[in-house]
Formats: C-alpha cells, sequence, structure tokens
C-alpha cells in the first residue's frame, strides 16, 4: 500500500529529482521540478513545521548535489511548506485537514487536486524564477521562462501526485 511507503517513494523522487536535475536540462527557459507536488503530498499528520523543514532539507539536497545554486530550491520550496495547509483547506476542503486525511484522486477529482498542484508549483516558479534571475534579465524572459516550466512541469506534478497518494480502491 502506497500509505505504508510513503517515505521510501519521497525518498526515491527525490533521487528522480536530482537525476532529472543533473542530467536532462532542457535548457535556459524550462524548469523542472517534482519538489513542489512531493511537498504537497507529506501527510497531513506532519505539522507546517515539520515540513517546512522536510522542504528545507529536501531543496537544500537537490541544490547541492546537482543545481549549483546552493539554497535556490529551498528557498522556494519553504514557502510551498508554509502554504500547504491553506492550499489544501481551500482547493480540497476543511475536511481534510480536520480528520489528517490524505486526499486522492478518487475522493477529490483531478480538477481539485491540479488546481491545488497549479498554485503550489506557481508558488515555487515564481519564487524560483525570480532568485535565478536575480533583476539581470528582461521581465518578458523571466514570464516566459514561468510559463514553460510551468505548463511543463504540472503533468509530472500530477503522476508524481498519482504516486505519493494512497490507493483506496485496494
Amino acid at each position: 500500500m502506497k500509505g505504508q511507503n510513503f517515505w521510501l517513494y519521497y525518498f526515491l523522487l527525490l533521487i528522480g529529482q536530482i537525476i532529472l536535475c543533473n542530467y536532462f536540462p532542457f535548457g535556459m527557459y524550462v524548469v523542472l521540478s517534482l519538489l513542489p507536488a512531493m511537498v504537497l503530498c507529506i501527510p497531513l499528520t506532519v505539522g507546517t513545521a515539520g515540513c517546512m523543514f522536510i522542504a528545507f532539507a529536501s531543496g537544500l539536497a537537490v541544490d547541492w548535489i546537482s543545481e549549483g545554486l546552493l539554497g535556490i530550491n529551498a528557498a522556494s520550496l519553504v514557502p510551498v511548506a508554509l502554504l500547504r495547509k491553506p492550499f489544501i483547506r481551500f482547493f480540497l476542503g476543511e475536511d481534510l485537514i480536520t480528520r489528517k486525511d490524505s486526499f486522492t484522486f478518487r475522493k477529490n477529482g483531478a480538477g481539485k487536486i491540479s488546481m491545488a498542484l497549479i498554485v503550489s508549483l506557481a508558488v515555487f516558479l515564481g519564487i524560483y524564477v525570480l532568485l535565478d534571475g536575480a533583476g539581470t534579465r528582461p521581465v518578458l524572459m523571466d514570464l516566459a521562462r514561468f510559463c514553460a516550466s510551468l505548463l511543463c512541469c504540472w503533468p509530472l506534478a500530477l503522476l508524481v501526485t498519482d504516486i505519493l497518494t494512497p490507493d483506496d480502491r485496494k
């Protein structure tokens, strides 16, 4: 069952993110990241502070092993972890927060989960693109990078969410 092996899947996806950053660069206009979807899927039994610590450690691991700019993924991922519960509350419902239940595609639907993922990705990529450019690139180039990255990350985020959320049909 996926729920029992969440942390194993999380660790394997983290290694997959490191491999993706190291060996499959998609140019200067696309940033592929699985990290926001992974943080959004952390079980709700983990508090916000714990989730922020996990997000920081995950982002720092990716930065340290693959990216080169130390702290850029960590700094972009911690706000996603901070806003995880409000995103879940707004898009997927308050009852998940109170029951500390996990969300699934079957219970919540792909549309609601997609909206939560898109907003999480937008927060992550907005901060990432701002920090990476640091005011040295034109705004239109940063906007193009943000939009292209969001369009490419969204299907990957859906796949990651499907892997990390429990399958309640079994």
